[in-house]
């Protein structure tokens, strides 16, 4: 049987163009990159030429090229931006200006130009419009995106290469003529090769590619509007990129924090395979990338909101490229297991294994089997470590919110005890180290390395702060947000002081009668009806100014009646609720129904269960119900909003009743932040929690609202009787 050589020759002309077109993304995918590039240098120059205007012509004195200062200014030109803006023309029609003072001229202003520009970074607009930021905005997202699609080409379209060849090897005979003359054993190869070749046209991986290069030229050609909603949600890559083509990020100083300078070349010099990552790493991130690597059991302290995740998943990467079929245990809280199979789907092509509930034990089979990232959470840990102790080997294992272990004696502790040894690396991850104490901080860097833990405490015991930093340094990474993240956007803190309604109070002083302290800490939503509570009422406002400025609002209470009020007041406003009994692989999706909800939308938190481990930084108002008496709980649940990737100022309100133990708190915690701040940051021996939770000042603080309301008590039940 004849083969149909028209159709076998437009399958293989249109699979060549195909090729041809695939091989080209890489090419454009840099032209791409030099433009934003070269974007990025305009915009820095322009804002450079802007301090120009601080300079006086007279600096201009200092060159040999005998320039008249004096006839520059008497013209109107003061200042260097006045000659940055002027034509050659204009300055050659100048007395005493020729073709060798411009030249000079020109030559000293670009010097300060440049001196200039070396020093400024870049901001991202927070709302489209200006066409200067338009540009920048679509250049940026065009990279990004094309990049990402090249990277999904990228195999795909290698293999095509290799099956083209084939093809165009296997048949033998192109034309009808040729196959009248040829032999049986060229027709047999032809007609092999032309059922191979049109089992692939019509097969699912030529449909695969035409889809991924379709998405290709879709990112090439993104509209501004497409780009800014883009950079809208994936903000944080937006400004990696940034760093990328700027070369402009935070000083080495800050980046390594207190390494010794020794140990922070080695861990540069560490050569990682990213080529894999699907995504953009600040400079500190791949500092951090390499430290994990380099020193291979270690403890991540990053401040939350500072890409942890990312670094660890970055990690895993170069790991895969290194060994194919590299296994990774995740062990983290529940509420963030999906977020972890999210965000490994995300930046990578490991394959996640979600080890939880029904399905834990086939999804071990095939971790086990295959290899790839196993997710679990601390409660699981009892059905997996008999299951992997001295039966399977981990290239990495990874412990999140690390602080749950801080006790040796936890029955979660001692299983992973057992898994460490297991792992070629082990890394631990906490951002809130602030929380411990310095004894617990030690038991953490035991659990790593329990050579260290003895010397950390004797010198954390003799208050050698430096000593004590420099021991520490192998082993515990910690940066924070001021320090590397310049582009966050203003954070903004206020006291929202409410005055008691005649409900409220009456509610509130029968608490301080019965010195019930944990009631007396709603107060302001105590009153039956929600309509009667004063916090309440002053939070629908709160919220209907949201709406109108634009911002969502994330509501944080440590009660869950609180939030049963607020929902029954604005339950319109409600786009989802996470308290300590939502389903963990609920609460990304409550996240996510928040990040698409109009502005004036809350998402009501237990401060609790919100504070730990979510990303909400589609909310940019947040607004605290009551004071905690931690401030780790306060500080937590603002950086689950003010992080990495906030485009918009945050603004964060806390709601307090005058005359009422909200003041006693207040004072308290006001008191105690100072030293609560320095611990593990500028003084690692501080221990700043140390009697925060003691019941010495509730018992004060209860007294001293007790003793202020009694005698209008007894004057009440005084006049009552009487």
């Amino acid at each position: 049987m004849r083969p149909d050589f028209k159709r076998i020759n437009n399958q293989i002309s249109e699979l060549m163009d195909l090729d041809e077109a695939v091989g080209r993304a890489g090419q454009q995918t840099e032209q791409l990159r030099q433009l934003a590039a070269e974007i990025c240098r305009g915009r820095l120059k322009q804002q450079a030429a802007a301090h120009l205007k601080e300079i006086s012509t007279e600096a201009l004195k200092s060159s040999r090229a005998g320039i008249r200062t004096s006839v520059l200014t008497d013209a109107g030109f003061a200042t260097l931006y006045d000659l940055y803006l002027a034509g050659d023309a204009e300055l050659y029609a100048l007395t005493g200006v020729a073709e060798k003072q411009v030249r000079q001229i020109r030559m000293i202003t670009d010097g300060f130009l440049s001196e200039l520009s070396g020093r400024e970074r870049l901001r991202l607009p927070e709302k489209p419009g200006a066409p200067a930021d338009d540009e920048l905005i679509t250049s940026l997202s065009r990279y990004r995106l094309a990049r990402l699609a090249a990277q999904d080409l990228k195999g795909p379209g290698e293999r095509l290469h290799a099956q083209l060849c084939g093809f165009i090897d296997g048949l033998k005979i192109r034309g009808r003529l040729r196959w009248f003359f040829s032999g049986a054993g060229k027709k047999a190869e032809t007609l092999a090769a032309a059922e191979q070749l049109e089992a692939y046209a019509s097969g699912q991986e030529n449909a695969r590619l035409h889809r991924l290069y379709g998405a290709f030229l879709a990112a090439v050609a993104i509209s501004e509007d497409e780009a800014f909603a883009d950079y809208e949600k994936n903000s944080a890559a937006y400004y990696a990129l940034l760093e990328d083509l700027t070369g402009r990020s935070a000083p080495d100083e800050l980046i390594y924090g207190s390494i010794p300078e020794r140990l922070a070349s080695e861990i540069r010099a560490e050569e990682v395979q990213l080529q894999d990552f699907r995504g953009s790493l600040r400079r500190y991130q791949l500092f951090g990338v390499k430290y994990i690597l380099h020193q291979k059991r270690v403890l991540l302290g990053d401040e939350m909101g500072l890409g942890k995740t990312i670094q660890a998943i970055a990690a895993m990467v170069h790991l895969d490229a290194e060994k194919h079929g590299a296994r990774f245990l995740i062990v983290c809280p529940a509420s963030v297991m999906v977020n972890w199979v999210r965000e490994i789907g995300r930046f990578s092509a490991i394959r996640a294994h979600l080890l939880h509930g029904a399905g834990l034990m086939d999804a071990f089979s095939a971790w086990e089997a295959s290899g790839g990232a196993a997710v679990t959470n601390y409660e699981s840990l009892r059905h997996l470590t008999d299951r992997i102790d001295g039966r399977i080997l981990m290239d990495l294992m990874v412990i999140d919110e690390a602080h749950y272990i801080k006790n040796p004696e936890a029955q979660r502790t001692r299983y992973l005890k057992r898994l460490c040894d297991e792992a070629s690396r082990l890394l631990l991850m906490t951002g809130t180290p602030l929380e411990n104490r310095v004894h617990e901080m030690c038991g953490l860097i035991g659990f790593i390395r329990p050579e260290l833990e003895e010397k950390a405490r004797v010198s954390a015991a003799l208050k050698e702060t430096e000593a004590f930093r420099e021991m520490l340094s192998p082993v515990y990474l910690r940066r924070q947000a001021a320090q590397v993240l310049d582009e966050l956007p203003e954070l903004i803190e206020s006291e929202e002081w409410c005055t008691m309604t005649a409900a409220d109070r009456e509610a509130y002083v029968q608490e301080v009668m019965k010195r019930n302290f944990m009631a007396m800490r709603r107060v302001g939503f105590l009153a039956e009806n929600p309509a009667d509570a004063s916090k309440a009422a002053r939070l629908a406002e709160l919220l209907a100014d949201a709406e109108s400025s634009g911002r969502r609002a994330v509501v944080y209470s440590y009660f869950r009646e609180t939030l049963r009020k607020v929902s029954a007041l604005i339950s319109v406003r409600i786009a989802g609720e996470i308290t300590g009994d939502t389903d963990p692989l609920l609460r990304q999706d409550i996240i996510d129904r928040f990040s698409d909800a109009a502005p004036g939308s809350a998402l009501l938190c237990q401060i609790q269960a919100g504070g730990t481990g979510l990303n909400i930084q589609a909310a940019s108002l947040v607004i605290l119900c009551e004071p905690q008496i931690k401030p780790s709980l306060e500080r937590q649940a603002v950086s689950r909003v003010y992080r990495m990737g906030q485009l918009h100022g945050v603004l964060v309100l806390h709601l307090l009743c005058e005359d009422t133990i909200d003041e006693s708190i207040r004072a308290i915690l006001e008191e105690k932040r100072q030293a609560f701040l320095t611990y593990a940051d500028e003084s690692a021996l501080a221990e700043a929690e140390a009697g925060l939770e003691a019941g010495d000042w509730i018992r004060d603080a209860v007294e001293e609202q007790h003793s202020r309301y009694l005698p209008a008590v007894r004057a009440e039940d005084g006049s009552a009787s009487g």
